[in-house]
């Protein structure tokens, strides 16, 4: 591209046009992403959708403005907006190394204009902006199989719950009070708030960079509007010391627990239970909205938490995790990128001072790793001379789900026969570079 439009604005035919939005869109891009993406447009549950397209859409976002948002218009219907999509740029970490990561949102388009190819028109200009920006991934969360057809694999964890039923919620005796109070959140909380997101992040392969300007903007918007998506509170002790934090969101018949962390000698057994009642409590025997009666609290924080351990019995079945849709458009820039991580793996591990070659066959594509001494000489592509030339053989994008930790080698060859390898260094090599390491991805606004 010679300009930063990425070819838009861009006729689709049918006087549909594909364009850049601007602040003048904002009060039709709020009803339209309302009505679109409200599940439940009676109630008050949804009313964060307009709360957050406006902040998009208005530039109070720290990295979006009108600019990375896709609207196609009928021009037939006055200007109608009839589908849209918008690019939020994050800063994520893959085992400590810091990368761009662009998160394609608020997908949708107007049902009469469906499959029509408008999304895929979207994503196209999407992808080119965040690839021009050095993003080296793009992330989704979305509905099963839709994002394959636009490079994506079903890759990380997206969730993972267990759920605490109201009849188990542990009551006080009479002769008992609170250990904690709860408060909302406050701009001076940020060095506390960071601190305990680093401790929640810290067994996660990826995690969500928050930073000054995100932390910012996270409080500042969740205590000018009380947006039910971002309730985050401290939970102090009774003489004000701050023992840790609650994001919850508030949904009929069961709020859910999104995150919760504690500091060093507080108990995550006493802060869950007191967080319960104070939840349970809040919301009153029966849901306004609906008439039904809240049945318990779903504390949706991935497989395994400290707060699972600290109520294990008390809780039900776990609710195994959907998946993260990812996609990495250049894959040998990305290993590029992470080429010192790949070199510090090798040189702790028994294959330490290596020399040679990883040929990986993704059967379309090839990409070659080239060793010396421990360190990455090279990284290319090489041309196969028979059909099983190649170290590892990856069908479609399965080496995503091994290069992001979330299936072994051996898992994947029990998922898919034709992912495979015949050679005992390459056996021994892969699992070193690429080990299996959950992620659980607190998501950021």
């Amino acid at each position: 591209m010679d300009d930063n439009t990425f070819g838009l604005p861009r006729s689709l035919g049918d006087r549909l046009v594909l364009r850049w939005a601007t602040p003048q869109d904002s009060d039709s891009l709020v009803e339209f992403n309302f009505r679109i993406h409200n599940d439940n447009p009676n109630g008050r549950q949804e009313l964060w959708l307009k709360d957050w397209t406006r902040a998009l859409i208005g530039g109070e976002h720290p990295t979006v403005q009108a600019g990375d948002i896709t609207v196609v218009v009928d021009e037939a219907q006055q200007g109608q907006i009839v589908s849209s999509a918008v690019l939020i740029s994050q800063v994520w970490s893959y085992d400590g190394v810091r990368f761009g990561c662009g998160r394609p949102e608020l997908i949708a388009t107007d049902e009469p204009y469906r499959r029509r190819g408008l999304v895929r028109a979207q994503m196209e200009a999407l992808h080119a902006k965040s690839e021009a920006r050095g993003e080296l991934v793009q992330a989704i969360t979305g509905i099963p199989w839709y994002y394959r057809q636009f490079g994506y694999e079903m890759t990380v964890d997206l969730g993972g719950s267990r759920f605490l039923p109201v009849s188990k919620i542990k009551k006080l005796k009479n002769d008992q009070a609170e250990k904690y109070l709860i408060r909302r959140v406050k701009l001076e909380d940020m060095p506390i708030l960071e601190k305990l997101y680093d401790r929640q992040c810290a067994p996660s392969l990826l995690r969500c960079v928050r930073d000054e300007a995100i932390w910012r903007y996270e409080i500042t918007n969740a205590i000018d509007r009380d947006v039910p998506m971002r309730n985050r509170h401290m939970i102090e002790t009774l003489d004000g010391q701050v023992a840790g934090y609650v994001e919850y969101v508030v949904f009929p018949k069961a709020d859910r627990i999104r995150d919760i962390a504690v500091l060093d000698g507080q108990s995550m057994r006493e802060v869950c239970w007191f967080v319960a009642r104070h939840l349970i409590e809040a919301a009153g025997p029966t849901d306004l909205e609906t008439g039904k009666r809240t049945t318990g609290l779903s504390f949706n924080l991935g497989r395994s938490h400290p707060a699972y351990e600290a109520l294990d019995a008390e809780l039900d079945e776990p609710r195994m995790p959907y998946a993260w849709y990812i996609r990495v458009p250049d894959l040998h820039a990305w290993i590029d990128h992470i080429d010192s991580l790949l070199e510090k793996r090798v040189r702790e591990s028994v294959m330490a001072g290596y020399s040679g070659e990883l040929r990986l066959n993704f059967y379309k594509s090839q990409l070659k790793l080239s060793f010396t001494n421990g360190l990455i000489s090279d990284i290319g592509t090489y041309e196969p001379s028979t059909f099983f030339d190649g170290d590892a053989f990856f069908p479609g994008m399965t080496f995503l789900q091994l290069l992001f930790g979330s299936r072994s080698f051996d898992e994947l060859k029990f998922a898919y026969p034709d992912c495979f390898t015949d050679k005992n260094e390459p056996a021994v090599l892969l699992p070193i570079l690429f080990p299996k390491h959950p992620s659980f991805i607190t998501m950021l606004s």
